[in-house]
């Protein structure tokens, strides 16, 4: 029977070394969290052979005090942390105290500081586990640590390595992820000798993610910068608009009190916040950055400080979600602003003109330029030649206002004949319906069209049944807390609530076109908290989606006339989701397609 031994030290430091230090971007990392708690404002890293020969990180902060330098890289040895309590409430990027003596035991460690309160640097060497006397000598101010043959006495380890080009490429991936939410601080990284990556200070926190954008090819006008705050939290989203796809996740990049974490469910967050903006298989390019309460946020359940539990997640879920949704701005493919998208052009240029002409200013020649010109003119006069001139007066101004009320029927008319007058050419795709309009052609996507009209005649009028059975759903504390005080929303919106009991609520009566849909409703009713517009816009786009005619659905012409006139009329045309469902194709264009032009 084999006995129990007892490990030597080195021998079980390298075991819990492999927990941290799984190659040359693990030890970088963090190398790189210690300058940046420093109070650095400006970090180099040089590496050599991808960091497998050499790493070394400088930094201009604080330094190390002698006396810390006598006990730095032993286990569990930190400035950071003292108690219990201080794991709940953590402001640094390090605090474990395991890095530098589980780096120590794999490589060689030289630290080299000079403490901004002290006269003197000093020098402190650890090679694999043998640690050497404390000597004079170092930088005139901030630290300098360096790693030296990593794994170099454990060739196993280091046989599991990539080459140094592959190490090199994570490297540079990690500078970019630790320098995002920190544009106060410069970073430069040097790979074997060659300057590779130089991040200066940025003025805000867009223009540090621009760093990153800009040699994407992303401009800065393509860019905006979103901001919500909660009880505990704060978000910031650096976000591209919907012009910008990637067929992965990899560039939805989430930090959590400035370290980047891998969470799906954030990730997530952000792909629904954009929606239909963008096609299926297809994510958006966004930085986020959570500031949350401390004693919520748990980082102390991964060895790499990669993850992490949020006790107040739902809440910050569904407000990413929503900062996404109501902050983009919805942009309409092939249709520009100004004078190209007005549907109105005409309209708008007479009514300046009769603006111009009612001042009594001359137009031209015509002959009302002429009568209102001496209509000015008489009415300036200082001394009336006559006793009836204040009934001539009233007989002008009366004239002057019966013109007017008939050129704004005019106005009106020509308006609704603009919007209406068409010519509809017939359906594609069974999805499509095409029409021409003065020089251009029109398609507009029948269901996300349809299920914009249904929504606009929801928020108009809502009709109540009463529910035989009440529905039942139970919901969490949060959620229980905000129906407490506002389930009057719902009530606006026909949906009547009553709580029967700690985080128990019945469904007592829906609008009559919610049939089909309960259960998505009770789902977003008992995960959802946010003010009226909100809600209403979320419960509507649920309810006008089912209804709507549908991909595949054939549409007789008259009801496609029908559908396309109501859509003609729409200032904004995106459905409730905020997809663009009208696209524009002008002549020009398609004459420039076949060289006509």
């Amino acid at each position: 029977m084999n006995r129990i031994n007892l490990l030597p030290p080195l021998l079980s430091s390298r075991i819990a070394a492999g927990e941290v230090v799984e190659r040359p971007e693990s030890v970088l990392r963090e190398l790189l969290d210690n300058a940046i708690d420093s109070n650095a404002d400006e970090i180099i890293i040089e590496t050599s052979g991808g960091g497998i020969e050499s790493i070394a990180c400088i930094d201009n902060g604080n330094g190390i005090q002698k006396d810390d330098m006598a006990r730095i890289a032993m286990q569990h040895a930190t400035s950071k942390i003292s108690t219990d309590e201080d794991l709940y409430n953590i402001h640094t990027m390090g605090f474990r105290g395991e890095a530098l003596y589980s780096i120590s035991s794999v490589s060689k460690l030289t630290i080299k500081s000079k403490s901004s309160s002290e006269d003197d640097a000093y020098t402190l060497v650890i090679d694999n586990g043998n640690r050497y006397p404390l000597q004079s000598g170092g930088p005139g101010k901030g630290t300098i640590v360096q790693v030296e043959n990593l794994f170099g006495e454990i060739p196993a380890r280091r046989a599991f390595l990539k080459r140094p080009q592959t190490e090199s490429a994570l490297n540079r991936s990690l500078v970019i992820k630790k320098a995002l939410p920190f544009p106060s601080i410069s970073f430069k990284y040097y790979q074997d000798g060659a300057l590779k990556l130089s991040y200066e200070k940025a003025k805000d926190i867009k223009e540090r993610v621009m760093m990153l954008y800009r040699p994407m090819g992303i401009p800065d006008a393509d860019v905006s910068v979103l901001r919500t705050t909660g009880d505990d939290f704060s978000i910031t989203v650096v976000a591209a608009n919907q012009s910008v796809k990637r067929s992965d996740r990899k560039e939805i990049r989430i930090y959590v009190n400035s370290r980047p974490v891998d969470d799906y469910a954030l990730q997530q967050a952000v792909a629904y916040g954009y929606g239909e903006l963008l096609p299926g298989g297809s994510f958006p390019v966004a930085v986020v950055f959570i500031e949350n309460r401390s004693e919520l946020t748990d980082f102390n359940i991964h060895p790499t400080k990669r993850e992490v539990k949020l006790r107040n997640g739902k809440e910050i879920h569904h407000a990413l979600t929503l900062l996404v949704k109501n902050g983009l701005e919805r942009k309409i493919p092939e249709i520009k602003a100004a004078k190209e998208t007005n549907l109105f052009e005409e309209n708008e240029i007479e009514t300046r003109n009769q603006t111009r002409r009612f001042t009594g200013i001359r137009d031209g020649n015509t002959t009302e330029g002429k009568v209102l010109e001496r209509i000015y003119s008489y009415q300036t006069e200082e001394k009336p030649r006559d006793n009836s001139w204040l009934e001539k007066a009233k007989e002008l101004k009366r004239i002057r206002e019966e013109r007017e009320e008939k050129n704004e029927r005019k106005r009106e008319e020509r308006k609704e004949e603009d919007v209406t007058h068409f010519k509809y050419i017939g359906q594609c795709f069974s999805l499509f319906l095409i029409a021409q309009k003065d020089d251009a052609l029109y398609l507009v996507d029948q269901h996300a069209a349809h299920e914009r009209i249904l929504y606009d005649e929801l928020t108009s009028q809502v009709s109540l049944q009463t529910l035989l059975a009440p529905i039942t759903l139970e919901v969490e504390k949060d959620v229980d807390e905000f129906l407490s005080k506002h389930s009057e929303i719902y009530s606006k919106l026909g949906i009547m609530l009553s709580r029967k009991d700690d985080g128990i609520w019945e469904i007592i009566a829906l609008p009559a076109l919610a049939r089909d849909r309960e259960s998505e409703i009770v789902d977003f009713i008992a995960n959802s908290k946010g003010d009226e517009k909100e809600l209403e816009s979320s419960i509507f786009a649920i309810m006008a989606c089912k209804k709507a005619i549908k991909k595949g659905d054939y549409v007789d012409q008259y009801s496609a006339e029908e559908l396309l006139k109501k859509v003609f009329k729409m200032k904004e045309p995106v459905c409730p989701h905020g997809r663009t469902f009208l696209i524009k194709l002008e002549k020009e264009e398609l004459e420039k397609m076949v060289g006509r032009t």
